[in-house]
């Protein structure tokens, strides 16, 4: 009997040590694998960053390049802006020539003047109705689209006119559009 006891306590004591050894394993492996994959995943985030960060210090060097160019045909557009000494009559002028090349009338013509701020520029709102049949106003709105002076439409609001207004099917475009004139 006494064989059988120390063969008990001795395979006790080898369970035992093996336990300790399996619990001593797994916590070195959860040091070990967890931050190697956290450290992993900030080397992996941060390389991406990197190249973000590169990829927009590139970007902006373009931009940079580019800024003289720019600057260069901007000065070429505002020189081909009308002086705002002749440039009300000039566009009332143009509204007048394609309104009536149209077949149109104009009415109700508004404008705002602004100036424009860092720039030798002055910003005229405009707002007009022009009154006249489909036709006549698609062909006045692609003249101002293909003018010679810039016109930027904002906004276009469309009313049919009763037959005591004029004849039928006619319309009443109400225009809210914008030039730009140089400052004298």
């Amino acid at each position: 009997m006494g064989d059988f006891k120390t063969k008990k306590q001795i395979i006790v004591a080898a369970l035992g040590i093996l336990l300790l050894a399996d619990g001593a394993l797994v916590y070195f492996n959860s040091k070990l694998s967890s931050p190697q994959s956290n450290r992993q995943q900030v080397l992996t985030a941060q390389t991406r960053q990197l190249a973000l960060v590169k990829a927009d210090i590139e970007r902006a060097s373009k931009i940079r390049e580019t800024i003289p160019d720019i600057l260069k045909k901007f000065d070429q557009f505002e020189a081909t802006l009308l002086p705002a000494g002749k440039g009300y009559s000039v566009i009332t002028q143009e509204l007048d020539d394609y309104a009536r090349d149209s077949h149109l009338l104009v009415g109700d013509v508004q404008y705002h003047p602004k100036e424009v701020t860092g720039r030798n520029l002055t910003e005229l709102s405009m707002e007009a109705s022009v009154t006249g049949d489909y036709n006549g106003i698609v062909s006045f709105l692609n003249r101002l689209q293909r003018s010679k002076n810039v016109y930027i439409v904002d906004s276009l609001a469309v009313d049919t006119l009763e037959s005591e207004h004029g004849p039928a099917g006619n319309l009443r475009v109400s225009l809210h559009m914008r030039t730009y004139f140089r400052k004298a």
